[in-house]
């Protein structure tokens, strides 16, 4: 069984998400900007003049922040 997308706007992200800002330095301006240039799945909704990020990929660019950060550590040994 497919589960079915969630979507937020960049706002709602911060709002569930406020680790992004405090720790990523990432605005909903910034998640726009990522949305825009393909960084995460989403679509631009005309009706409501938002945008709307899914969840899904929102969570699969944080792994990969992640993993960019973990792989940037110095071990002396």
């Amino acid at each position: 069984m497919n589960k079915k997308a969630e979507y937020l706007t960049p706002s709602q992200v911060i709002e569930k998400f406020p680790e992004l800002e405090q720790k990523f330095g990432w605005s909903a301006k910034d998640l726009g900007v990522f949305l825009k240039n393909k960084l995460l799945l989403g679509h631009y909704n005309h009706s409501l003049r938002k945008s709307m990020i899914r969840e899904d990929s929102l969570r699969k660019l944080i792994r990969f922040a992640n993993d960019q950060i973990d792989n940037q550590k110095v071990t002396i040994l």
